[in-house]
């Protein structure tokens, strides 16, 4: 499909919008439903363009983006977006279209609107002024507001098959070679397998981690705890972050293993595996993340 022909993977979704663009046929609103890089805000731009009939969203008086901030003291980025943010974007609405009579809204982060913010939206999501298409994007559907999801017409976006990543990185001009490694980095996610063959800073970090997730299997048990200090050193800002990137570069080279292994050693990378999404669900509840890869350490 001539619309989303760039973009890799997601062939269901892609041919449903491309049904109701070509009859017309959008809902007011859509939510986009999937993991990080796995493609939503591509299809979501695609679908911007095509609607707006323009090449450059940048330049596109009648394309408004709906983000978090970065707060002016800190330069960090805001926690959520706020009320005033929402109330700012409906009084832009009542406004007059400048290139013809739609207009379309782009939410990146739904699931970060505060109370307040997801408040004020829910009028005009039900009934927006003229023709308006919102979209919003958030990781899963209980990350957003009940409220807000029930006025939109839901989209899931899956992890894509390796096979399927590997063929639109060749049909992108990459060699085979490099779009199978990039594939097995991806995690079934395309944005990352992209970000691995364009940017050699992240790829040079992800080749490390992998690196350090091998020798982590391999090793001793006094070996495996002192790597503990090497994946999350002491002073670590990001720990917890930390630590869901190390359960995932475990969770792949185990995968990759278990594929090449025999039966006889099947039950142990199975129960490591299992051991490894069990430490990822407990860190959403603030676990120590050092006591955490230390439990994996004991659990091999």
């Amino acid at each position: 499909m001539e619309l989303f022909s760039s973009i890799i993977g997601h062939t269901p979704a892609k041919e449903v919008l491309g049904k109701m663009v070509a009859h017309t046929s959008l809902p007011h609103a859509l939510l986009f439903i999937g993991s990080d890089h796995v493609g939503k805000t591509m299809v979501a731009k695609a679908l911007c363009r095509e609607v707006l009939g323009v090449q450059n969203l940048e330049t596109q008086p009648d394309y408004l983006e709906l983000k978090r901030l970065d707060d002016e003291k800190t330069g960090k980025r805001k926690s959520n977006i706020s009320v005033r943010q929402v109330r700012d974007l409906v009084g832009r609405l009542s406004m007059t279209s400048f290139t013809g009579d739609t207009k379309v809204i782009f939410i990146e982060e739904a699931h970060k609107l505060s109370m307040g913010g997801a408040n004020a939206l829910l009028k005009t999501l039900e009934e927006p002024k003229g023709q308006t298409l919102f979209i919003l994007r958030a990781p899963s559907l209980e990350d957003v507001p009940a409220t807000i999801a029930s006025r939109c017409q839901v989209m899931r976006f899956t992890v894509v098959a390796q096979t399927a990543i590997v063929d639109g990185l060749i049909c992108a001009g990459f060699s085979q070679s490099d779009a199978h490694e990039a594939a097995l980095h991806s995690e079934g996610r395309p944005g990352l397998a992209l970000r691995f063959l364009k940017d050699s800073a992240y790829r040079a970090v992800r080749e490390t981690d992998r690196a350090q997730a091998e020798a982590f299997l391999a090793a001793s048990l006094p070996e495996r705890l002192r790597l503990v200090m090497e994946f999350i050193p002491k002073g670590e800002v990001n720990s917890a972050s930390r630590l869901q990137k190390v359960i995932t570069e475990l969770q792949t080279v185990a995968r990759r293993q278990l594929l090449l292994t025999t039966s006889s050693t099947c039950p142990p990378l199975v129960s490591f595996l299992n051991r490894l999404c069990e430490t990822r669900q407990a860190a959403r509840h603030n676990i120590n993340p050092h006591l955490a890869l230390e439990h994996i350490a004991l659990s091999i």
